[in-house]
């Protein structure tokens, strides 16, 4: 059994949910941290009661017209089923258990914590707390897989990461075994978050539109 970090959504929200993209400080996370607690993700991804937070991590290197955000497409057979096939800008995990026992947590809290263990597990890079900036949140019930998460978005700086884009991608790519990865310019992501419009004609996944378009 697999145990994952949730809240009850009448926390989380107290109110109506709002819908897509968040800024930072529209949800104290601080306050949530006596309604948060540990369940069997099975439940809980059939349970919309319940939001599970997730760290969504957007790879970025260079600035102004020279940014660009690492993006890949997800196998058809992939783990998640429901997001097989779909091109995503953010690489995403559960908060475990064993996120508690990092030492690191005194100094950083859960949250990145998470954060970082994800990075290194889903790519394959290890950047320091300072690489990571939070810029957000998403939350979003247009899907069923969506409307059981809840999205803390970290915008991972990789300009101070050793090796060439192509380097970093092959990396990424064989640590996170993609069906494809690229670096995509960031100023022309919102272009290609309408349907069918992804690389490849493909799409994007709904948490990577509501970022793209945020």
């Amino acid at each position: 059994m697999r145990s994952i970090l949730v809240v009850e959504r009448k926390h989380l929200f107290p109110g109506l949910s709002p819908q897509g993209f968040l800024p930072p400080g529209s949800v104290d996370l601080g306050a949530l941290q006596p309604h948060l607690f540990f369940a069997e993700r099975d439940y809980m991804e059939r349970n919309s009661h319940f939001k599970q937070i997730i760290p969504y991590l957007v790879l970025h290197r260079g600035t102004g017209a020279d940014a660009r955000v690492l993006c890949y497409q997800r196998r058809s057979k992939h783990t998640e089923r429901r997001l097989g096939g779909l091109w995503s800008v953010g690489f995403g995990g559960h908060i475990e258990p064993l996120d508690r026992d990092d030492p690191a947590i005194a100094a950083h809290g859960l949250l990145l914590v998470s954060a970082l263990r994800e990075l290194v597990e889903e790519t394959g890079l290890q950047v320091g707390a300072s690489a990571l900036a939070p810029v957000g949140f998403i939350n979003s019930d247009a899907q069923d897989v969506s409307s059981v998460h809840f999205g803390v978005v970290f915008r991972i700086d990789l300009d101070g990461v050793a090796g060439s884009d192509g380097e970093l991608l092959a990396t990424v790519s064989a640590q996170a075994e993609p069906a494809r990865a690229l670096w995509l310019p960031e100023a022309g992501l919102r272009g290609m978050a309408a349907p069918g419009a992804a690389p490849d004609g493909g799409d994007f996944e709904d948490w990577s539109r509501i970022v793209i378009n945020a």
